[in-house]
Parts: structure tokens; sequence; C-alpha cells
């Protein structure tokens, strides 16, 4: 059966549109990012998506192309604010802004907070785990009169820099993921938590195994495997899954079997924004009434 849906949903859009990975940095998302997260503010952060599990930081520096930049005044701006080059201090490079091939965050090693949670949080999060290489860590920091602004952002690797002004402690470098940058009074999107049971397929694995869909908004979901500790599989952003779940305690009752794109991946999680639902072999999109049932019969089949 999977098979005959694979092929036909191929000709309905194809199953393998996986991102280029080479397209441009956006120098104003760039703006707003380190308008709303500059170098030395206070931040609060919460890992892998546990939102009752805070923590404070702050950023420390921007690493530009591989260049790490320690202070706001070492970015040149224009008259409009938007950023045009900047400065390493420890290397005395200079980074046009039309040059940028990747952006990424430096902040601070705060495993050490785990140490004030209770047994429960820190039970959710494990000693250590929450930099872990593939996680998210979602930052939060205020917007000033414009709200509260957030960013996800994935854990790119542990940082022990050999000068400059934090040597020899520990870091972490964060790969900011633009695509989430938001304001919250400017968000158009709100998340209902679930816990419904789907299964998550891969069209070259097959069945993948038993995950959770942990939060649903409009027509993006979040999805974490069942079992704590087991990877979520490999997937860049841009490939196509599919999955298929149902609302009803009879399973020929509302089974959906959806098309989607994978938006971005952590360790254990993924986040999907769905292309359609399947049924007859065929691709038919999703009304604004489908998603609403959808989200009635999630919330309906959580455990």
């Amino acid at each position: 059966m999977l098979k005959n849906l694979f092929g036909k949903a191929l000709a309905t859009g194809g199953l393998m549109n996986r991102s280029s990975g080479d397209t441009p940095l956006d120098i104003l998302r760039i703006k707003m990012l380190i308008d709303f997260f500059p170098i030395g503010k206070k931040l609060r952060y919460y890992p892998e998506f546990k939102q009752e599990i805070v923590f404070d930081t702050l950023v420390l520096a921007y690493c530009v192309n591989g260049h790490f930049v320690y202070s706001a005044d070492a970015v040149e701006r224009d008259g409009d604010g938007v950023p045009t080059a900047f400065h390493s201090d420890s290397d005395s490079v200079r980074t046009p802004a039309g040059r940028l091939t990747s952006f990424q965050l430096l902040v601070p090693d705060t495993s050490d907070l785990e140490a004030k949670l209770d047994y429960d949080r820190w039970a959710q999060i494990g000693r250590g785990r929450q930099f872990t290489v593939g996680n998210c860590i979602s930052l939060i920091a205020n917007a000033g009169g414009k709200g509260v602004s957030t960013i996800d952002t994935v854990v790119a690797k542990p940082v022990d820099l050999a000068e400059g002004p934090y040597a020899h402690k520990p870091m972490v470098l964060l790969t900011p993921d633009f695509d989430t940058l938001a304001v919250s009074d400017q968000r158009r999107k709100s998340r209902t938590r679930l816990n419904a049971p789907v299964a998550l397929i891969l069209p070259e694995k097959a069945v993948s195994g038993p995950c959770l869909i942990v939060d649903i908004s409009e027509d993006e979901l979040r999805i974490r495997v069942r079992e704590r500790g087991t990877p979520m599989p490999a997937m860049q952003r841009g490939d196509v899954i599919f999955i298929d779940t149902h609302t009803g305690v009879d399973e020929a009752q509302r089974r959906y079997f959806l098309k989607a794109s994978v938006i971005r991946r952590a360790a254990e999680t993924c986040v999907i924004r769905l292309q359609g639902q399947i049924k007859a072999g065929q691709l038919i999109a999703l009304t604004a009434l489908d998603l609403l049932e959808l989200k009635a019969g999630l919330l309906n089949s959580s455990r």
C-alpha cells in the first residue's frame, strides 16, 4: 500500500525536494536577529522545546564565516541600520555583509544551571544533555515595546577558544534557524500542545517507528520520538515525509495519511509543514476546515 501511495505522491509533487543549502543569507533577517539578540544582552532560553525549563544566558559573540565578533561596535551599519560589514577583533578580519556564508551565536555553556532544577525537570533533559550537538535551544529576549522575540537555534558544537576574552572557558556555538525568528505580538500562529500517537514514514525507509505529535500550529506539527534517547531519523530541511495517524478509537475512523515537508530536525524531534492529505492515491490540499478538524481530532486522541 505504501509503495502505491509513494508512487502516486511522486507524480503529484515529488518526494525528494531537498534544500540546496547554498541559499545566500538574508541580511535583513540578520539585522532583525542582532537587533533583538545583541551581544551582551541577557536572555532566557529553554532546551529541546521544554518551555517549562527556562535558564538565563547571553550572547557573547557572533561567529561570522568562522571569525568571532565580540562587540556591537564591530558591526558596521548603513543609515538605515542594516549591517554592511563585521570586524573580527581576534584576527582583524573584515567580512562584508554581502559575503556572509554562515552566522552563528556564541553563548556560555550553562550546564551547571541544571543543578537548580527539581528532580522531575532535571530528569527530562538529563545531566549535561541540553547542549548535545543537534539539540534545539530556543532563545527568548525582551523586544522592548514590540513584545518578546524568540528564535530556535541548533547546537553546532562545544567551543574551547585558545585566545580572546573568553579563552579556555566552556562555550557553545549555536546556529540560528531564521525561519523561526519572531516577535510575540506579530506571530500569526499559536501552538496547541498535544500527545497524539503518529507513525513517521520516510519514503526510502518505509515506516520509521512510533512517534508523538507534541504540538500543532495551523499547518505545522512538532513530532518527537516516543522512546526518550532514541534519535530522530536523519532528514534535511525540505525533505518530503509522510505521517500516518488516526483520531478515533477505531483506526479506520478518521485516519489521516498526510504528506509534509521538513522545516527543521533536532536530536529527538522534528518540525514539519503539512502539504496535503492522500486519499485514494491522490494528494488533496487541506482546507482551513480540514486543519481545524485535524486539530480537534488530535486533541481528543492525545494521551
